[in-house]
């Protein structure tokens, strides 16, 4: 339980350490010099007059690039925006079509590996399901997004102390998050594995993931991990023996797939019982039924 393919200590380690921890303070220093510099508003005025498309304005561009860092955080931070309207939609953009910097780090990993072409097909099918998403929550929720207001401040080079310390921040509170659910879904894949249920789930499976994905059977383990947390999940398609095209129909499912459990818990509380439990409901479908779509149309 502890050493061993699932293990507790040796999974969480590779992954949390090894794998995530570079790609995240990574992605801390970008964001951290867009804040510093003065863009990051500028970029929601920029893009404002395209968000008004999705029924949101260019302020929601904030949580959603904080939303490439960490969902979670980044569902709170859909308090910004001015209306309920723009909150639902900005949070369901965010639990869907979002992935979160760590599981951006083994997405971008494993089609480095895969080729352009597989790059491209990922990218456009999640950027479709995204605008497709935004689109027709635009049209189904009574409303209109509220007009752009933000103070624009002065553009200077980033101080290297400022970047440091909101990197440094970011990560460890990052890490301080994501540790405990690292080794809880470890410990939930090591138990299954132990007990037998692993291959049960496998089982009941199959008929979606070999059938529907066209992905090995093992691929449902990756699924079980991903509840826990999605770049825990993206993160055990390394294991796996896939071509080009299943890396693509396995990232696309992995990438819809359901928010994970910290991310659930936050979105309950920001958006309330009923209207969270949609929301994670339709993950599941949309995960499914895209995943499947691109599978039976490119493999």
């Amino acid at each position: 339980l502890l050493i061993g393919e699932f293990g507790v200590l040796t999974m969480t380690t590779t992954y949390l350490i090894f794998l995530l921890l570079p790609l995240v303070i990574g992605f801390y220093v970008a964001l951290s010099l867009l804040e510093d510099s003065g863009y990051l508003p500028r970029l929601a005025a920029l893009v404002d007059r395209s968000l008004n498309f999705l029924g949101l304005n260019g302020r929601a561009v904030i949580p959603l690039i904080l939303g490439f860092g960490c969902v979670t955080s980044a569902t709170i931070t859909t308090r910004l925006l001015g209306s309920e309207r723009e909150r639902t939609i900005a949070t369901t953009i965010l639990q869907f079509a979002i992935p979160c910097s760590a599981q951006l780090a083994v997405i971008a990993a494993l089609l480095a590996g895969a080729g352009f072409v597989p790059m491209l097909v990922y990218a456009s099918v999640i950027l479709t399901v995204l605008i497709g998403i935004g689109t027709i929550l635009n049209k189904l929720l009574k409303g209109e997004s509220a007009p752009l207001l933000i103070d624009l401040p002065p553009m200077r080079m980033p101080r290297p102390r400022n970047v440091l310390r909101k990197t440094s921040v970011r990560t460890y509170q990052f890490m301080k998050e994501a540790t405990p659910w690292f080794f809880v879904g470890a410990l939930a894949v090591g138990v299954l594995q132990i007990t037998g249920l692993l291959v049960v789930w496998q089982r009941l499976l199959m008929p979606l993931t070999t059938g529907w994905l066209q992905l090995p059977p093992e691929a449902a383990t990756t699924f079980v991990m991903g509840i826990v947390r999605r770049d825990f999940g993206a993160a055990g398609l390394y294991s796996l023996a896939l071509g080009p095209m299943q890396v693509v129909v396995a990232l696309v499912t992995i990438t819809l797939f359901v928010p994970c459990i910290a991310s659930l818990m936050v979105m309950l509380k920001e958006r309330g019982l009923r209207e969270g439990l949609i929301i994670w409901a339709g993950t599941w479908i949309a995960a499914f039924t895209v995943g499947g779509l691109v599978s039976q149309l490119l493999i």
